[in-house]
């Protein structure tokens, strides 16, 4: 009697699981827990299972696609790498989907299922719960799982720590040079405002600026307060309420440091609504060097990311990942630029 070939089908009943996930374990490609990866492979491995041919060349086809997470399409930062890096895409043959995460983990997740259903080739992840100090589980789990399949580029400091590729902007070289540039100006205190340091929103960036910033304040003998640091989020509006809370201080500092360009735009309009004049009573310093920087009454000094090499570097790498699968994180220079606002 002819034996009976086994199938993913008969896989799938001995470990209890659907076929789909199998599939994924034979195929390398998917979201697989370690612990049901480790149960499926060892029933593969008990019948020496290969699948046929047909199912490998269906397994290996390329999609051309490469996924793009980002956790708020309203700040420029993130649609500025993301218009980079998609034209460096485009011009090699790949077409970029754009998601956006919302900064909530349960869509994150989801975001990172639809990558593994879509099978793209790629995919790169900024911010969101990639920056949190507290590093979510499964979300980790999630990142992980996708990166043993496809390249996964995470934009981020803390890229390492998913065994992932990671490309970023110096945070250390950022703050020193915001410093470096108000010691230059003459000025002796300085507060810093924008961003979440502390609580669900703390985010690793934020931490690693405000650490940084404090540290090379101490070095070049600038007075930085605990009153004088405000911030729980990334916005203009966040920027006008930290500005708010720090003008009801008695004592205040001569400049501020603000976590990115749109907080400083908006703590200037508060500033100057409470008849501040900038930079005569209070310097500002943002960050990132978006075109609202340059619009800005006065224009508002600040620290740049080079957005071309950025979104170059990060299509590079994926590039290159078949190569290099060691995680190491990339770091990019950044420049500091000069405006009316110190």
């Amino acid at each position: 009697m002819e034996e009976k070939r086994i199938t993913i089908y008969d896989i799938a009943a001995e470990v209890g699981v659907s076929p789909s996930l199998v599939s994924r374990v034979i195929s390398g490609k998917g979201s697989v827990s370690d612990k049901t990866r480790k149960r499926i492979q060892d029933v593969i491995d008990k019948y020496d299972f290969r699948p046929n041919a047909m199912a490998r060349g269906l397994q290996r086809s390329r999609t051309r696609m490469i996924g793009f997470m980002i956790p708020h399409i309203g700040n420029e930062y993130f649609s500025n790498v993301y218009y980079e890096f998609e034209k460096h895409a485009s011009e090699n043959g790949f077409m970029t989907i754009l998601y956006n995460g919302k900064n909530d983990p349960g869509t994150e997740l989801k975001i990172l299922q639809v990558f593994d259903e879509m099978r793209v080739e790629a995919a790169v992840i900024m911010g969101g719960s990639a920056d949190a100090v507290a590093i979510n589980e499964e979300y980790a789990s999630a990142i992980s799982s996708l990166n043993r399949q496809v390249p996964c580029i995470i934009c981020s400091e803390q890229a390492e720590k998913f065994g992932c590729i990671g490309v970023h902007t110096d945070t250390e070289k950022k703050a020193k040079l915001v410093v470096e540039h108000l010691h230059k100006k003459g000025y002796r205190t300085a507060g810093i405002l924008g961003g979440a340091a502390s609580g669900n929103w703390c985010r690793y960036p934020t931490t690693k600026m405000y650490e940084q910033f404090s540290r090379y304040a101490r070095e070049y003998e600038i007075e930085v307060r605990p009153e004088w640091i405000h911030g729980n989020s990334y916005n203009e509006w966040d920027g006008e309420a930290a500005m708010k809370e720090l003008l009801a201080e008695r004592e205040l500092p001569r400049a501020v440091c603000c976590i990115n360009d749109h907080v400083a735009y908006g703590a200037m309009l508060a500033a100057q609504d409470m008849g501040l004049h900038i930079p005569k009573d209070m310097a500002v310093v943002g960050s990132d060097n978006v075109r609202i920087a340059s619009m800005a009454r006065p224009s508002l000094t600040t620290v740049a990311v080079d957005f071309e090499r950025m979104g170059r570097l990060i299509f590079e790498k994926i590039m290159e990942r078949e190569k290099r699968k060691t995680p190491r994180l990339y770091l990019i220079d950044p420049m500091l630029i000069e405006r009316d606002s110190t």
